[in-house]
């Protein structure tokens, strides 16, 4: 069996792995950069209309043989979670080529694809289920569920021949799926040979490993005052979502969100426990005027939530008892209801996305309160993992420090290149 590592050995995103087994060749996870060659957000815009092979010259597209023309030598492709860099990448593969992915993660992907208008890249989808094995030809794969900011996303434990393989995706061990991450600790897949294991906290480590519960009581904190209150987070991102919906029914506030986030929740209310603006008369929708709120309307489904609809009044009249999303749309419509004595923002994402509205916050007078968690796991958690799993070696992946590995791994880590092929 062969394993190369085509992106991820120093880099967070655009993750793709490969294996090969005598008759079978499957990628795991086909992702987009996050950062280009000088350390800049990658802004693949620039590269729309460049041809396959360009995008292999300049380094976007991984130069995998049989991946992208009518020659199919890729047997399948594994998606661990619908964030872009593990799949951003797979509308330029052969679309013969199974996909095997989560119920959550096929659906995300879907809405993804139709607010970017692109093409259905899911038609040959094939939905697998936490811990139910399945075989591609000789390969045995087994998904596990993962605690992580991306929905319904999964780990995979690879078998062929005498080897075993456990690729982790992104995890953590502090999200509101706590429970499978402490599941796998207390009864984990034994005699694992190669452990490729995330690291995107590995450098980062702290004394505040906050936990998707302390996010939700510090929620409470801050919103308890008389403030009109905008929250950055990610539409997506359903645990902190899930945060912020019991923090203001807690204490009675209203939290205000728009069509594109009551458009995700719609869509995998079935798959659990999902707050639906339909549960609380504290849970509203405003209807701000933006190309997603146009898109579900030409799709005629923002007619749904029209019961939900919180209009600019009710907004302006109980101000001091709104939580509303924060968008470029929805700041701009209520600018002129923003005073820094009684505004605040929360922010409970990643803080590199402040930078392009800074601008706007500073006019304003307004300081960020920032209350978020990784979806990433902390060194303790890697470290917990990794002594539970017990693989022979550890291979570094979804990183920009994988020399770090060695301080806590020391001579099990097996460090590698991008494109480098190794016999396992």
């Amino acid at each position: 069996m062969t394993l190369t590592i085509h992106r991820g050995t120093h880099e967070v995103g655009g993750s793709c792995v490969e294996l090969a087994a005598d008759k079978t060749r499957i990628l795991i996870d086909f992702g987009m950069p996050l950062v280009d060659e000088s350390g800049n957000d990658f802004n693949f815009n620039a590269y729309k209309n460049d041809s396959h092979e360009e995008l292999i010259k300049k380094g976007i597209l991984p130069d995998i043989k049989g991946l992208y023309g009518e020659d199919r030598q890729i047997d399948a492709i594994l998606i661990s979670h619908p964030h872009e860099d593990h799949f951003g990448l797979l509308s330029y593969v052969n679309k013969n080529i199974p996909i095997y992915l989560s119920e959550g993660t096929k659906r995300l992907i879907e809405i993804d694809a139709f607010f970017k208008g692109n093409k259905n890249y899911l038609k040959n989808a094939k939905v697998i289920k936490p811990w139910q094995e399945f075989y591609i030809n000789e390969i045995k794969i087994t998904p596990y569920l993962a605690d992580h900011s991306g929905f319904d996303a999964l780990a995979f434990l690879i078998e062929a021949g005498n080897m075993r393989i456990f690729y982790s995706g992104d995890f953590r061990g502090h999200g509101r799926k706590k429970k499978v991450f402490d599941e796998i600790i207390k009864n984990p897949p034994k005699n694992i040979d190669y452990l490729i294991l995330e690291g995107t906290c590995i450098e980062k480590e702290s004394n505040d490993n906050k936990t998707e519960v302390d996010i939700e009581n510090e929620l409470i904190e801050k919103f308890s005052n008389d403030k009109l209150t905008f929250i950055s987070y990610s539409s997506q991102n359903i645990d902190r979502i899930i945060s912020i919906y019991k923090a203001c029914i807690k204490i009675k506030k209203i939290f205000v969100i728009d069509p594109y986030t009551a458009y995700v929740l719609d869509k995998i209310k079935d798959l659990g426990s999902i707050p639906q603006p339909k549960w609380n008369k504290n849970f509203r929708i405003f209807f701000v005027s933006d190309r997603n709120t146009r898109k579900i309307a030409y799709n005629n489904e923002l007619y749904q939530f029209k019961y939900e609809k919180i209009t600019e009044k009710e907004i302006k009249d109980n101000r001091e008892n709104i939580i509303i999303r924060n968008s470029f749309n929805i700041r701009k419509k209520f600018e002129y209801l923003i005073n820094p004595k009684d505004t605040q923002l929360v922010y409970s994402q990643w803080k590199g996305y402040l930078k392009n509205e800074k601008k706007f916050w500073d006019r304003h007078e307004i300081t960020p309160d920032f209350i978020h968690s990784s979806g990433h796991a902390y060194v303790s958690e890697l470290a917990e993992f990794a002594k539970a799993l017990n693989p022979k070696k550890i291979i570094p992946i979804h990183t920009f420090a994988p020399d770090k590995f060695r301080e806590y791994f020391r001579d099990k880590v097996l460090l590698l290149r991008d494109r480098e092929k190794i016999e396992i």
